[in-house]
């Protein structure tokens, strides 16, 4: 049976808005203030996949961006990923979820809208040399026959 209404577009448009814009981060690991992993008890260390894995993250660009609040949800993601590297497979979903929400892969930064610049290009990630941009009286008078 067919599906009556209209055929789809061939020419799709997001009609909503964007909510928010893009947010530019100098691309320079952060060295501010963060916290440590907590002390664990007994003779009990944390793995050390979970220590890489937390040096990592709080070196992250991004993370000039996070609040007492994003720390605090880091500090919990850690207890996740130490319980997945101690063979707790069962806490991969929700470990994949909480990384997302982080930003730690590329992919997710895109999703949250969140993009690394080098400290020589603007905003939209262009190189800003002033001496490869051409002028536009320059180009005006080549396109036009005068010179």
């Amino acid at each position: 049976m067919a599906i009556t209404g209209r055929p789809p577009s061939a020419h799709p448009r997001n009609r909503n808005a964007k909510v928010y814009d893009w947010t530019s981060i100098e691309d320079t690991p952060y060295t501010g203030p963060s916290p440590e992993l907590p002390a664990k008890g007994g003779r009990q260390r944390w793995h050390r996949q979970t220590r890489a894995w937390w040096d990592a993250v709080r070196r992250m660009p991004h993370c000039r961006l996070w609040t007492c609040g994003d720390w605090r949800f880091a500090l919990e993601t850690a207890v996740l990923v130490e319980e997945f590297w101690r063979g707790e497979l069962r806490v991969a979903a929700e470990l994949r979820l909480r990384t997302a929400k982080l930003g730690l892969t590329h992919e997710d930064r895109l999703k949250l809208r969140i993009r690394y610049v080098s400290t020589d290009a603007d905003p939209g990630g262009h190189a800003m040399d002033p001496a490869a941009v051409t002028r536009l009286q320059e180009r005006r008078r080549r396109l036009l026959g005068g010179g």
